[in-house]
């Protein structure tokens, strides 16, 4: 979760071109919005700037900066406790509060439900979704704090259409009451020219990832593969072609992306929505995409028109599609190429998404 708001944090860096502005008309419609996200905005995303667009009044709470990166990291986890009460505190002057992560939607809607709920402005909460594959004693407990924030929130913006058609069954939510919202990445990737080529498939992401079905699937295969990510503990030695990566900057990890042969995405199930982002960076970027189908990532691509799915653990399939791609560069360009055109569709259906939320609930 932190690494998505980091992400969300560099978007805005660079935020240069708005592809969101040009999707709807201008109805002045000046509703006030307060929106807790998990990041030092600078007023730079995509999806701020589209609403003051749209007309309507936006206010973006954040967590505190500091001078010391110790320090910012710090307040960005601990932010998902005091946003939501100082949101609480600064609510009358709003219509509606959004809360940009789940952490940040159930404690606020826990406190939006002990707190004068009648008189509270309507409460959207984005990135709704739950790991079914996990019945720890953990995250039974947060479930139950999901269950006990329920009426204190209106509007939930889930990251698949299979997961609103779950959720809204298995928590009593009425169904005009939940909606998948497409995520896109920053829009300024669609207008960086192509990267120069160079000989190595890459993979990327911490979440939910199954980069030992990865490694089984190169191991024969002579072309260097780089794996970029903190978390992954290896099980057994690295076969010599295959690299792996602790860390780099937002700016070298394009670079990255973008001068592959291909992008693989291994995760974990299919029951686990993960991936989404970086799968949508890859696209962005018009590099060829092999990818796990999970209930998320199969929103977002065509399978053998704009990437090339397989699914979860099978690295047999997976060497077979990375085999066909190294061999057919004509038709791996034309794939990415052509997944580049489909990830600027995505943007104009979010905001159309996101304002209809509005219309239902004011």
């Amino acid at each position: 979760m932190l690494a998505c708001a980091h992400r969300h944090a560099e978007y805005a860096k660079e935020g240069k071109t708005n592809f969101l502005m040009e999707t709807l008309p201008k109805p002045n419609r000046g509703r006030r919005l307060l929106i807790l996200v998990r990041w030092h905005e600078a007023g730079n995303w995509d999806l701020y700037r589209a609403l003051a667009d749209q007309g309507e009044k936006t206010d973006i709470l954040k967590p505190f900066a500091y001078d010391r990166p110790f320090w910012n990291r710090i307040s960005c986890t601990l932010s998902e406790f005091y946003l939501p009460l100082i949101a609480i505190i600064k609510k009358k002057p709003y219509d509606v509060v959004v809360t940009w992560s789940m952490r940040l939607g159930i404690f606020y809607g826990i406190l939006n439900r002990l707190f004068g709920r009648s008189i509270s402005p309507k409460h959207i909460m984005y990135d709704f979704h739950i790991t079914l594959t996990r019945t720890d004693l953990l995250y039974r407990f947060r479930l139950k704090l999901l269950r006990l924030a329920l009426p204190g929130i209106d509007f939930f913006l889930t990251t698949s259409e299979m997961e609103r058609d779950i959720y809204f069954k298995r928590f009593g939510i009425k169904p005009a009451q939940i909606a998948f919202w497409p995520i896109t990445p920053a829009g300024y990737l669609l207008d960086k020219g192509p990267y120069p080529r160079e000989d190595y498939i890459f993979s990327y992401g911490n979440s939910d990832r199954d980069y030992d079905t990865l490694i089984n699937a190169v191991e024969d295969i002579p072309f260097q593969t780089r794996i970029l990510s903190k978390s992954y503990r290896p099980s057994r030695t690295l076969p010599p072609h295959v690299q792996l990566i602790r860390e780099t900057s937002w700016i070298e990890l394009q670079a990255l992306i973008g001068s592959s042969r291909l992008v693989v995405i291994p995760l974990q199930s299919f029951w686990i929505a993960a991936g989404q982002l970086a799968m949508l960076e890859t696209l962005a970027l018009g590099r060829p995409l092999i990818v796990t189908s999970n209930m998320a990532t199969i929103e977002y691509a065509e399978d053998r028109e704009t990437a090339l799915f397989f699914d979860a653990g099978d690295a047999g399939k997976l060497k077979d599609h990375i085999q066909f791609i190294l061999s057919h560069s004509e038709i791996a360009e034309a794939m990415g190429n052509q997944a580049r055109i489909s990830v600027r569709k995505n943007a104009e259906r979010r905001m159309k998404v996101f304002m209809g939320a509005l219309d239902f609930l004011l």
